[in-house]
């Protein structure tokens, strides 16, 4: 073996030994067939201040399929979506009235519906936003210690009432925000029984591919209300006729921005909350127009070739070069 050729087999070695980003998705049977699905999503809630009736502000979910342990063209650490809750989403940071911990409602095996016809997503199904490992773990589940929901009340008004929540794209590519996914229960007839989620233009930038252009503020995406007392687990496709109508992404960079609104109910004090709050949606190639996707294929930028892998490649192209040079 000549020189050239040692040289070439040693560094070549080397490289191969650094490990693989791992390839973290939502798994099956919650990504419905669609192997590049990714989502991000809050099982328990922080306090915005000292004790469970200073609002919420929390900006780390406990569940997150976009962590990559050797990440690549992305603005947000380790991961290729990030997000917050009242106080740390990108809008105004409506916070609701609190967290409750009370165990005995709510905190499901699921973000909002069962998969399948329901097009939710089980817990254990989304990666742990941790280290990206499988099966994502149920944090504070029903019965269990640790339980939180984040609470809602009538007394103070809309500052009770209203509860903000964002998505960021951190990654170089477009993302298909498709879903989003939560529970939500009134606990009494005195309760707050109607809710509706409207989307915040303001620091927004989520672009109808129908038109074009931005989604317009304060559309409404989805709303339910409740009889009485009793539970509903939400999941919304955006591109239904009755949300925004088409498909809807978020650009390099780009955020979005929903507001919950619950209607005052006839007690002051009397609650209700919401829990298992996520969105889901699918990583594409940035070849296409706004209005124009045709060109485009999803892609998942946990697996997207790292550095190291490139570098193999410039390993590979070296060598074949030095070879030939010997010949």
């Amino acid at each position: 073996m000549t020189h050239a050729h040692k040289t070439f087999a040693l560094a070549l070695a080397g490289l191969l030994l650094i490990p693989a980003a791992a390839s973290a998705v939502v798994l099956a049977p919650s990504n419905g067939g669609n192997v590049n699905l990714h989502a991000i999503g809050w099982q328990t809630f922080d306090n915005a201040g000292g004790d469970n009736n200073s609002g919420i502000s929390d900006g780390t979910p406990e569940s997150n399929s976009t962590f990559d342990s050797t990440p690549f063209m992305t603005t947000g650490g380790s991961y290729y979506l990030t997000g917050g809750i009242g106080g740390a989403s990108v809008a105004a940071g409506r916070d609701g009235y609190g967290q409750n911990t009370l165990n005995t409602f709510l905190n499901g095996d699921t973000f909002g519906q069962t998969p399948g016809g329901g097009n939710g997503l089980f817990i254990v199904d989304v990666p742990n936003a941790a280290d990206g490992s499988t099966p994502g773990s149920r944090v504070g589940p029903f019965g269990g210690a640790g339980t939180s929901s984040w609470k809602f009340r009538s007394r103070n008004g809309n500052a009770d009432l209203h509860g903000d929540i964002s998505i960021t794209n951190t990654s170089a590519f477009s993302f298909r925000l498709e879903r989003v996914h939560y529970d939500a229960r009134a606990a009494s007839a005195n309760s707050p029984l109607s809710l509706d989620l409207i989307y915040l233009a303001t620091p927004s930038n989520l672009i109808n591919t129908g038109t074009g252009n931005e989604v317009a503020d304060l559309k409404e995406i989805d709303s339910i209300t409740f009889a009485g007392q009793g539970t509903q687990n939400v999941t919304q496709a955006l591109a239904a006729p009755a949300s925004i109508g088409s498909a809807v992404r978020l650009g390099p960079g780009d955020s979005a921005a929903f507001r919950f609104r619950w209607t005052a109910g006839l007690g002051l004090d009397a609650q209700s909350q919401l829990d298992n709050i996520a969105f889901s949606g699918t990583f594409f190639d940035v070849n296409g127009t706004p209005t124009n996707y045709t060109d485009d294929f999803a892609v998942n930028p946990v697996t997207v070739i790292p550095e190291p892998s490139r570098a193999v490649l410039v390993v590979i192209g070296f060598g074949l070069t030095m070879v030939r040079r010997k010949r």
